[in-house]
């Protein structure tokens, strides 16, 4: 279900305990151009959506979409066998979650 980009900047905004003002310095933008985004009277730029994902630990599609949402984890400073180690964690417990449905 995709909702209002605007309602989900604010739903994450509060989410994460910041006000208008700080996610705005955060992104280097008027506490205005907040307001407008998630009053829906204006549309962020791409770059600015993709901050927020980053900020809110989500995807950009869990930024606008409420279902799936899926959390962010930052895997660039480890290795190669680290991150496939990872990887096989995350493959191994989505299986055996298709499993158990």
């Amino acid at each position: 279900m995709l909702v209002n980009l605007g309602e989900r900047i604010c739903s994450k905004r509060t989410e994460f305990g910041l006000s208008q003002a700080a996610l705005a310095r955060m992104l280097d933008v008027s506490r205005s151009s907040v307001n407008a985004w998630e009053l829906g009277f204006a549309t962020p730029q791409l770059k600015h959506v993709i901050a927020m994902a980053k900020i809110f630990s989500t995807s950009i599609d869990g930024l606008l979409n409420t279902s799936g949402d899926e959390a962010m984890i930052n895997i660039s400073e480890l290795n190669e066998e680290e991150r496939r180690i990872i990887f096989n964690l995350v493959n191994c417990l989505k299986k055996a979650h298709e499993e158990n449905k």
